[in-house]
């Protein structure tokens, strides 16, 4: 069976705005677009972009997602504390190192001091490797294999669909014998929730950031020495299917 990426994209006076995608045959390219620009319809955008391709390697299947382990906390700052915490134990940087790279997130980690349209790289020495820092490196392609039985086997357990997105692409990442850990929060200024990944499970952490902030963003921590290009090309370029949810 033949398989299609799907990618909408939406911006606004040249900048991204938001995305979305997904793994289909071609009988279902229609639906998903559909679905797609619903999700995104909401946005403030003056462009959108469509973008089909056919999947020109077979999609690597997983079996299933990182485990999922929720944390609440009383504050953004407690929140993020544990965050480093987390990231300390995995990537042996300094704590002060780790809160300025997450301050950065929170700020605005491009260059001009806006939201990156990708995921920062940081070593084990604390070094930012992207190619370009504007732009930052894209995880896609990636998809379950039967994704209205994951939506709704999420909702059951009271997750949504955002949820089902998240882990998705952080298991992608982990995949990856590179990649230690990641970082994450949304730039929507009204979703406090972010999440922290290791190889061992995916910690939901609520609240991540302060509520208002339109800064969001990605970090993935990477092993000294990696192959840039390699990483840029398993994110951005390999398919990959999941079977289940690990809950």
């Amino acid at each position: 069976m033949k398989l299609f990426s799907v990618k909408l994209r939406a911006s606004k006076d040249g900048k991204h705005i938001s995305g979305a995608e997904r793994i289909t045959p071609h009988e279902e390219i229609n639906t998903v677009i559909n679905q797609l620009y619903h999700r995104l319809s909401h946005k403030e955008f003056d462009s959108i972009n469509i973008k089909i391709d056919i999947l020109k390697e077979k999609p690597l299947l997983v079996e299933k997602t990182l485990p999922i382990v929720n944390l609440t906390f009383k504050d953004h700052k407690k929140a993020n504390k544990t965050a480093v915490q987390i990231i300390q134990k995995q990537t042996g940087l300094s704590e002060e190192k780790i809160k300025q790279l997450i301050d950065l997130i929170h700020s605005g980690a491009s260059p001009d001091g806006e939201n990156m349209r990708g995921a920062m790289i940081v070593d084990l020495s604390g070094n930012r490797l992207e190619k370009d820092q504007f732009r930052g490196v894209r995880t896609t392609h990636v998809d379950y294999l039967e994704r209205d039985k994951i939506i709704q086997k999420l909702i059951k357990k009271g997750f949504t669909e955002r949820t089902a997105d998240a882990i998705a692409l952080t298991t992608k990442n982990m995949l990856h014998k590179d990649i230690i850990a990641e970082y994450c929060i949304s730039d929507e200024p009204d979703y406090l929730t972010g999440y922290i990944s290791t190889k061992e499970a995916y910690y939901r952490l609520t609240p991540l950031k302060e509520k208002g902030n339109k800064k969001g963003g990605r970090i993935y921590f990477i092993k000294n020495g990696a192959d840039i290009d390699e990483i840029y090309r398993f994110l951005e370029e390999k398919p990959v299917l999941i079977k289940d949810v690990n809950m």
